[in-house]
């Protein structure tokens, strides 16, 4: 089942107005509306949701279920679009924006510009443009020869957070009529990859036919500003001690450790002990910079002393490669535990006897502050943690 189209925003604020008021009286003169509209604007969003949001009765309008989970989505949204008239310095911004204008806009900041948006968008450049000009009358520039400009940016993302829980809300309706629906975008770093990802996401499928999960990998900047921005739901891999934005917080699961890695028959294989001089004696490969990883490479590196006639690291992030540079010479990595359990018992790779001492660090998910997840959101980060328990 998928979701409706959303209402437009007049509507969506008189349901919750409606909701906090209990009238359709006391939410029309709330929002300056005519009854009539409000009560057509919730007839619409009732009829397209197959559901009863209220009950009405002699004391006035009682929120069903379906209108209490409604209800409490779209507060959550407009706190979140609340923010743009700061953002904007101009005050209640939020009662006069056009869900049109919202969505042109972040269209235009994520194709990077209006004529780019409309192309991917399938619409009339004309509107686009007309929808983004008529917002910046009301906030300033946004663009500056026709790019996106940071105000753009900082405006688009909440609109974005915002409409993501309007959608959600609808979705959570719906997911009352027995078909639980939604978003599951998932940021992924290398270490859960290999094992814990792939497990959990065939466990959550038969549970959520309804749902089409989309994984993301790249760089951890890269996902913490689709987490930050709202492309993203969740972000699964190695936590940052420090240096994390503003509005995200992490939660752990697990530690994890680093091991020298080779390929099987390495001369280095089936050692009791190997010491520091043993490893200066191969080439290497080098995680990617940034990776939590990479610190400890370059600590050992600092010390190693390696031949002069051996060829420099190949730095790579991704893990086929790495295995393929592993097999086919006597070359050695760094890497974590958990991200080569698989590849060493099925033979592939084998540890290498040296003791990096101090290498813990904490595998996690990273969220927005604040985030409520929906039902198959909530149920994935359950079997999540199954699938944790399990592996380690």
């Amino acid at each position: 089942m998928t979701a409706p189209p959303l209402p437009n925003l007049r509507h969506l604020a008189g349901i919750v107005a409606i909701a906090e008021g209990g009238t359709m009286s006391a939410a029309a003169e709330c929002l300056n509306l005519s009854q009539p509209a409000l009560a057509q604007g919730l007839a619409k969003a009732e009829t397209s949701l197959g559901a009863a949001l209220f009950l009405r009765n002699a004391k006035g309008m009682q929120p069903t279920e379906a209108g209490r989970i409604f209800a409490a989505r779209l507060v959550r949204g407009f706190d979140f679009l609340r923010m743009a008239g700061p953002l904007a310095q101009r005050d209640h911004l939020d009662r006069l924006l056009t869900l049109n204008q919202m969505q042109s806009l972040i269209a235009a900041v994520d194709h990077g510009g209006m004529r780019a948006a409309a192309v991917r968008m399938g619409r009339a450049a004309s509107s686009i443009s007309r929808a983004c000009r008529e917002l910046e009358a009301q906030t300033g520039a946004l663009f500056d020869h026709h790019r996106p400009t940071r105000q753009a940016e900082e405006l688009a993302r909440v609109f974005k957070l915002a409409l993501n829980e309007f959608r959600q809300g609808q979705e959570d309706v719906l997911g009352l009529q027995g078909v639980a629906g939604g978003r599951l975008a998932i940021g992924c770093l290398p270490l859960v990859q290999a094992m814990i990802l792939p497990e959990a996401l065939n466990r959550f499928a038969p549970e959520f036919p309804a749902v089409a999960p989309q994984v993301v990998d790249g760089d951890y900047d890269s996902l913490v500003r689709g987490l930050w921005r709202g492309d993203l739901d969740m972000l699964v891999g190695a936590l940052r001690p420090e240096g994390l934005p503003d509005q995200l917080v992490q939660m752990r699961l697990f530690s994890d450790e680093l091991l020298v890695v080779a390929r099987p028959g390495h001369p280095l294989s089936g050692r009791d002990t190997v010491r520091l001089a043993d490893l200066s004696a191969y080439p290497w490969i080098a995680p990617r910079v940034g990776a939590p990883a990479r610190g400890y490479f370059e600590a050992m590196q600092a010390v190693l002393n390696p031949a002069p006639e051996l060829p420099l690291p190949i730095e790579t992030g991704a893990h086929s490669v790495m295995r393929g540079l592993l097999m086919g010479s006597d070359r050695l990595t760094v890497t974590s535990r958990l991200q080569v359990q698989r590849d060493i018992a099925q033979g592939l790779m084998v540890p290498i006897a040296y003791a990096l001492s101090g290498s813990g660090r904490d595998i996690g998910v990273t969220h927005v502050e604040g985030w409520l997840p929906s039902v198959p959101q909530a149920r994935f980060l359950e079997i999540l943690r199954q699938v944790v328990g399990e592996l380690t």
